[in-house]
C-alpha cells in the first residue's frame, strides 16, 4: 500500500511539476495522509482484534481451570467416603478389579482384609453417634498411617473397613493387621476410659478365581469367625478351589 502511494504520488508530482511549490506540498501532504491514516486505522483494528482474542483465550483458560476443579471435586465425591476420607465401597470394588487383572497377568499377589471397630455400637449407645464417628475417623487415620502408600483402605459399612494389601501373602497381611490392632487398642474414648477399643479382622488372598465381590464376602466370613472367637483377633478364610468343591 505504501509503495503504491509513493508511486502514485511521485507520478502526480511529476505531472504537476509546473504547479507552485505550495500546491505541490499540499498534494504531497494529502498523499501522505492517504497512506498513513489507513495504516493507523488498520493497526488499531488489529490491536483491538488481538486484545479481543487474548480476552477470549483468558476466558477459555479460566473456564478450563474451573472445569478441571469441578472434575477433581466430582471425582473425590464419587470415590471417597465423606466422613473418613477413605475410598468408598464402589471405588474399592473398582480397585479390586484392577488388582485382580494385575494378578492374572503375572505373578503379582495381593490380600484383602475387612476390619471393624468392635465397640462401635457400644460407643454410640453410651456416647452418641457423634462420638462414634470421631472414633471411626481416628481409626481410619491410624490404619492409613500403618499402611504403605501402595495399600488401600475403604469404608464398606458403618464400622467396617476394607483393605487391599498389595504384594502381600496372608502371612504378611496377618502381621499388618495385628500391628494395626495394637495401635487401635491405644484409642481412648474418654477420660474415664470405660470403653476399651479393639478391632477384629478377616483376611483372604486372591487365588485366581474369585471375583471382587467374592473376595469381600470371604474376608467378611473370616471376620465373623474372628468376632465369634471373642473379637480383638484376626482370622483367615479357608479357601477351597472350585475343583476341590466339586470333588467334595
Amino acid at each position: 500500500m505504501a509503495a503504491s502511494t509513493v508511486v502514485v504520488g511521485g507520478s502526480m508530482v511529476f505531472l504537476l511539476r509546473e504547479l507552485s511549490p505550495p500546491l505541490i506540498a499540499t498534494v504531497a501532504v494529502g498523499l501522505l495522509l492517504a497512506m498513513v491514516v489507513p495504516a493507523v486505522l488498520i493497526k488499531l483494528s488489529v490491536d483491538r482484534l488481538q486484545s479481543d482474542i487474548d480476552d477470549k483465550v483468558a476466558e477459555l483458560r479460566s473456564q478450563g481451570d474451573e472445569l478441571s476443579a469441578l472434575k477433581s471435586k466430582f471425582s473425590a465425591v464419587t470415590t471417597l467416603d465423606e466422613l473418613t476420607g477413605c475410598s468408598n465401597k464402589r471405588h474399592f470394588l473398582e480397585l479390586l478389579f484392577q488388582h485382580r487383572a494385575m494378578s492374572e497377568r503375572g505373578t503379582y499377589e495381593f490380600t484383602v482384609a475387612v476390619t471393624q471397630v468392635d465397640q462401635f455400637a457400644e460407643i454410640i449407645e453410651k456416647q452418641g453417634l457423634g462420638r462414634g464417628n470421631e472414633v471411626l475417623q481416628l481409626f481410619a487415620r491410624i490404619v492409613k498411617a500403618a499402611l504403605r502408600e501402595v495399600d488401600v483402605i475403604a469404608r464398606l459399612e458403618a464400622d467396617k473397613f476394607g483393605l487391599v494389601l498389595s504384594g502381600c501373602s496372608e502371612q504378611d497381611a496377618l502381621q499388618i493387621i495385628n500391628r494395626i490392632s495394637q495401635l487401635i487398642s491405644q484409642i481412648q474414648v474418654n477420660d474415664q476410659d470405660d470403653v476399651k477399643i479393639t478391632s477384629s479382622g478377616g483376611i483372604t488372598s486372591f487365588h485366581g478365581t474369585e471375583s471382587p465381590e467374592d473376595l469381600i464376602a470371604h474376608a467378611e466370613q473370616a471376620l465373623e469367625f474372628a468376632v465369634e472367637q471373642g473379637r480383638d483377633r484376626v482370622a483367615g478364610y479357608n479357601y477351597v478351589s472350585p475343583e476341590e468343591a466339586t470333588q467334595g
